[in-house]
């Protein structure tokens, strides 16, 4: 399954969306808000998030991030915000459709006393005041749900200034994870197009940026699976304790025995860090 990488702008609402707003507002009335992040907490739990901290304290490193300015697309209920706010000193703001999503998102930042603005809006058809008003762009597990990547990648970079950086976090399923994905829930599966680290970097470079990296994130992580439409609560909670048990014996190693390099097959997360180009 690979998505299409099409140059030419398709009109707005047919990138092929295989979610859509009752989909995610239905999804968040279930989720409990996220405890807030501490990226310098040790233990296994914490795991993901020293992770994706190293990472991104790479990604930004050498830059005067605070004061700069970084919108999140798809920051339904997202703990990510007051993250960047605290940890790097961006200015933040999220956008999401779903008003259920942002309301949470609100919420978190008054929880942490954040500032930020929230907008409720389709990304593809933002206010005009946000186009190219931004220094970064992130977007986590979102365009993934589009049959036009390109599109996508396209339509989250028009928020970036000449010169800014987009940084697109999506699941990876491509190896062992998306095949178990699929046997565990085929529906969520199917609301997903399977993208690897070269066609990551091939979409944002059909989307007219320059690609910095692609690369496949974490050794392993079977928390990132999901078992939300199963219904017999004890199967739930045991197949749950495994996939936690998996995980962390894995972390484990990579913390203390040895370093296990990330890779197509087990990694649960694929990352792409792209710049838009200077103005002539």
């Amino acid at each position: 399954m690979r998505p299409a990488l099409a140059q030419r702008d398709a009109p707005l609402g047919e990138a092929g969306d295989r979610t859509g707003r009752d989909f995610w507002d239905h999804w968040w009335q279930r989720a409990p808000l996220p405890a807030p992040i501490d990226p310098l907490r040790e233990g296994l739990k914490n795991y993901p998030f020293r992770t994706l901290h190293r990472f991104f304290a790479a990604t930004f490193g050498g830059q005067h991030t605070r004061g700069q300015r970084l919108i999140e697309i798809g920051c339904a209920q997202s703990a990510l915000l007051p993250y960047f706010a605290r940890y790097f000193g961006f200015r933040v703001a999220g956008l999401d459709q779903s008003e259920l999503g942002c309301e949470r998102a609100r919420r978190l930042l008054e929880r942490e006393r954040v500032p930020g603005d929230v907008y409720v809006a389709d990304f593809f058809a933002p206010p005009a005041a946000l186009r190219g008003a931004f220094d970064v762009v992130f977007s986590f597990g979102v365009i993934e749900h589009f049959d036009d990547t390109a599109r996508a990648v396209r339509a989250t970079a028009a928020f970036v200034r000449p010169g800014g950086t987009a940084v697109a976090l999506i699941p990876n399923l491509t190896g062992i994870l998306g095949r178990y994905q699929r046997l565990l829930d085929r529906e969520l599966y199917d609301a997903h197009v399977v993208i690897g680290k070269e066609w990551l970097a091939q979409a944002h470079r059909a989307a007219g940026l320059d690609v910095v990296s692609a690369i496949y994130l974490m050794p392993a992580g079977l928390e990132v699976l999901n078992l939300e439409s199963w219904r017999y609560r004890p199967a739930k909670w045991l197949v749950s304790r495994g996939h936690t048990a998996a995980s962390r014996l894995v972390w484990f190693a990579d913390d203390h025995v040895f370093h296990l390099r990330p890779n197509r097959w087990t990694s649960p997360y694929v990352v792409c860090v792209a710049r838009q180009p200077e103005q002539v």
